[in-house]
């Protein structure tokens, strides 16, 4: 917001220095981005915050300085002469869409003299860098930086049949604007209008048809309140912003609807000439009624750490033109409808604060704090990833946004992928199905910088197409990693669920998932006191993703589930001392069906409870064509031991041949010759 110190002049008994009005509003949490002249006068660019809304005028920054340097503060007076027929009689307005509209008003003026501004409201425009365009457009432009109500003058000889009505388009229909440029507009946006279709799309911008040129003779003043969400919503879906909307979608102040448009009428009677008619042709309402809020001068002290002396602070608030009234320890305020940003206590302390000057809050060397018990998630978080850091995986942070090519490729056939709008984004539009889009590009990008190797893992957000139109997308925390090796990913999947509960078994079953290659992919289950869940799947990366990703080497991957981690983790640990004796390992290949899983294998012999066995662990799988069709070589090698003394070998061969009869049973399994 650029203010003009000449400007700001109208509205304040004495006026500051640009140096130190700068550094008042620095210290009171409004930046000053620059300082520069203008038109002979000094200009500051003010940053305004958006809650802020009252700020985004001359009025309102003289407001503020007012406060700030104990300044006496006056809005301009209005008084307005008004002659001929009322405007009632030759003006109708009707509000269709009350829920987009609270209110809307407009005043007629007649037989004005439509030319050049005047020097000084030239002046005034051009040095917070507006262009003149003629006497009246410049007096709405004046008033709306004045005031920060945005107001529209309409040429009232191109309103048909004399009939304003504030509606919703319909789908298609479109307008051509004030900048010259045709827009399509929707059923979800807001138009003023008549009898034959839009004059203006509300909030945002005039249309052409109806602006006011130098033919113009007679004039409909426009001010009204306009839904904050349709304004931003318009204006994003036609990538069209003003200064009117941006005002409109932050909030303005009720009670300036009506005094705005007073202000430009008695303006336009004083640049422009002419009459103006009776009366104002409103419909809707507004609430300009202060809203009271109490402020308990105790708690100052506890939120800033520093005791404000009670006159300051019902100094500061007079100031402010809150109206303190001290009732005991309570101060009542009663909040104007332009400070929309102060609904509660908390919210006064903070002004306080600005005006009584943070620099004199003292910063002390030392702090105090109570020590919070560590929260489940951030510990179950804190787990997983160093785990995953253990196993020399680096965590990455990608983007939420893919393209629809790489997100198709990790959802369903046929599933289309959550996307933005194209207005918002035009390229990389489609949310993530998935985590692997983002690692690949990085793993891409490491290989491409010399670091072919890289292991990455990330916990983000996903996001699911909706299962109907009527349902909303899903969004889950997952969790996932890649690596170029899949027993690497399958033992780290492995440790990782021994850090979030040594308890849990897992187990890994065939199945196909988007994006992972068929036939060396599989869904992994865990096991909890014998309940089975499915986290995720895991296996190769498909050649066709590798290929697009232009990796040199195939990747494997694993995506889990990370909300059914979160609430399985229960890393306790049982203490067992350590063993005495020692073990003795024998290694085993079998044969078996191709379809016999190491889970099956694995669950069979400890389901069979052989007595002494401690471990099973895999080494390997082999093929070929002496084994037979449709069959494999599994390795695996056990592991026996006796707490209570040393296994003799004879013993451990009982136990091998029970190991052995188990298999053969359940599996058709033999021994490899």
């Amino acid at each position: 917001m650029k203010i003009a110190l000449n400007w700001i002049s109208r509205y304040l008994n004495s006026v500051p220095s640009a140096a130190a009005a700068q550094e008042a509003l620095i210290h009171a949490g409004l930046v000053v981005e620059n300082v520069y002249h203008s038109h002979g006068s000094d200009v500051l660019d003010v940053e305004v915050t958006s809650n802020r809304t009252d700020c985004l005028s001359h009025m309102g920054l003289a407001r503020e300085l007012a406060a700030l340097f104990k300044l006496t503060f006056t809005a301009p007076e209005v008084q307005l002469v008004e002659s001929g027929e009322p405007a009632a009689n030759a003006l109708a307005v009707k509000i269709l869409v009350p829920d987009m509209c609270s209110y809307y008003c407009a005043r007629l003026l007649r037989n004005v003299k439509v030319g050049p501004s005047p020097q000084w409201l030239r002046d005034a425009l051009e040095s917070i860098g507006l262009r003149s365009v003629n006497n009246v457009v410049d007096v709405t432009n004046f008033v709306l930086m004045e005031t920060g109500q945005p107001l529209h003058a309409f040429d009232a000889a191109k309103i048909n049949d004399q009939r304003i009505y504030i509606d919703t388009p319909a789908d298609g229909e479109t307008i051509t604007a004030i900048d010259g440029r045709t827009y399509s507009l929707n059923s979800t946006m807001m138009v003023i209008g008549d009898t034959v279709g839009p004059l203006a799309i509300a909030g945002v911008m005039g249309g052409q048809s109806s602006e006011v040129t130098s033919a113009t003779v007679d004039i409909v003043l426009e001010s009204a309140r306009f839904n904050p969400l349709s304004v931003r919503s318009t204006a994003r879906s036609l990538a069209l912003s003003s200064d009117s909307s941006f005002r409109f979608e932050r909030g303005i102040d009720p009670a300036m609807a009506d005094y705005a448009s007073r202000r430009a009428a008695a303006l336009i009677l004083e640049v422009a000439g002419g009459e103006l008619a009776p009366g104002i042709v409103s419909a809707g309402k507004v609430n300009t009624a202060p809203l009271p809020v109490t402020l308990r001068h105790g708690r100052i002290a506890r939120i800033l750490g520093v005791q404000v002396p009670l006159d300051d602070v019902l100094d500061i608030l007079s100031r402010l033109e809150f109206s303190p009234e001290l009732k005991g320890e309570v101060i009542s305020c009663s909040v104007p409808s332009f400070r929309s940003d102060i609904t509660r206590e908390i919210d006064l302390i903070e002004e306080v604060a600005r005006l009584w000057l943070y620099a004199k809050i003292p910063v002390h060397d030392t702090i105090s704090h109570r020590v919070a018990p560590t929260d489940h998630r951030a510990a179950a978080i804190a787990a997983i990833c160093n785990t995953l850091r253990a196993c020399g995986f680096s965590e990455a942070i990608t983007h939420s946004f893919v393209d629809q090519t790489q997100a198709r490729q990790f959802l369903p056939e046929n599933a289309a992928p959550v996307q933005v709008s194209e207005l918002v984004r035009k390229a990389e539009n489609a949310l993530r199905p998935s985590i692997l889009p983002g690692l690949l590009r990085a793993k891409a990008l490491n290989q491409n910088n010399g670091t072919p190797n890289a292991r990455l893992f990330e916990y983000c957000s996903v996001f699911q197409p909706a299962s109907s139109e009527q349902d909303a997308p899903i969004e889950q925390r997952h969790l996932a990693l890649i690596a170029d090796d899949l027993p690497l990913v399958l033992g780290t999947v492995r440790e990782l669920l021994k850090a979030v509960n040594p308890a849990a078994q897992m187990s890994v079953e065939p199945a196909n998932a988007p994006g992972l290659a068929s036939g060396v992919s599989g869904r992994c289950v865990m096991s909890l006191d014998q309940t089975p869940c499915a986290i995720g799947s895991i296996g190769m990366i498909a050649p066709d993703v590798v290929k697009f990703y232009d990796l040199r080497h195939d990747v494997a991957a694993a995506e889990l589930d990370l909300e059914k981690l979160i609430t399985a983790f229960n890393p306790i640990r049982r203490a067992l001392p350590l063993p005495r004796f020692p073990a003795m390992r024998r290694d085993l290949s079998i044969v078996v069906a191709n379809t016999v899983r190491w889970s099956d294998i694995s669950s069979a012999i400890y389901t069979g409870k052989v007595p002494f066995l401690h471990d099973i662990e895999f080494v390997g799988t082999f093929r070929n064509a002496q084994i037979g069709s449709g069959k494999k070589s599994v390795t695996l090698a056990l592991l026996f031991r006796d707490p209570a003394s040393t296994l003799r070998s004879e013993q451990v061969d009982q136990q091998v041949a029970t190991v052995l009869a188990l298999l053969s049973q359940q599996y058709n399994a033999a021994l490899r010759a």
